[in-house]
């Protein structure tokens, strides 16, 4: 996108009016108002947190009884007395060993805004995007308890169906959303994931 054109996206200046790292916390704002996935007092893991535009919305949602639990592989500025951050690839049994640590117990909510460095290459970016968000479904066993919500990024493509159908396997209800904040020209939509199983 040319500097000129997100210099007028609407949801850039917003954040920045409203004191948002990035504008893509208006895409979790948006999801949380429809499928009101978050609520006081709970735990959250944010998966792909960096810049931590998630991590200010969670952090607000669940107030200072819940915790906010932020992991990427980049470090993430402090961004509230409820929020930890930890720099972890998410492949990794140590990254969800120290999340687990963290926590100390099951979260009730799992965000996963994780992309990949992007190519340009759609196959490519496309797969690599999934294998990222299959990590976290895998570490959904350990991490999630019964119940839980979890929103996770995809990138459109062939792998969509596939991991939909993993995913109606563990929650009671599975929705595709494309939240007013994606630019239209993006690939990108979310799995809104709700009662964990």
């Amino acid at each position: 996108m040319k500097l000129e054109k997100a210099r007028r996206d609407l949801y850039r200046k917003l954040a920045k009016k409203e004191g948002f790292r990035s504008r893509a916390a208006f895409k979790l704002l948006d999801l949380n108002e429809r499928y009101s996935l978050l609520k006081p007092n709970q735990k959250v893991v944010d998966f792909g947190c960096a810049p931590g535009g998630w991590l200010q919305v969670a952090s607000k949602a669940v107030g200072l009884g819940g915790r906010v639990l932020g992991v990427d592989v980049s470090l993430v500025d402090k961004v509230g007395d409820n929020v930890t951050t930890i720099t972890g690839d998410v492949g990794l049994d140590s990254t969800i060993n120290a999340v687990l640590d963290q926590l100390q117990g099951h979260a009730d909510v799992v965000l996963s805004d994780i992309s990949p460095k992007v190519s340009g290459v759609w196959e490519l970016d496309h797969q690599r995007q999934a294998d990222l968000t299959l990590r976290v479904i895998d570490a959904f066993p350990r991490l999630l308890k019964p119940g839980g919500n979890a929103v996770l990024k995809i990138f459109e493509g062939e792998r969509v169906k596939e991991i939909n159908s993993m995913l109606l396997e563990v929650f009671r209800v599975v929705k595709l959303a494309k939240p007013k904040a994606s630019r239209s020209e993006s690939s990108e939509m979310y799995f809104v994931c709700l009662r964990f199983e």
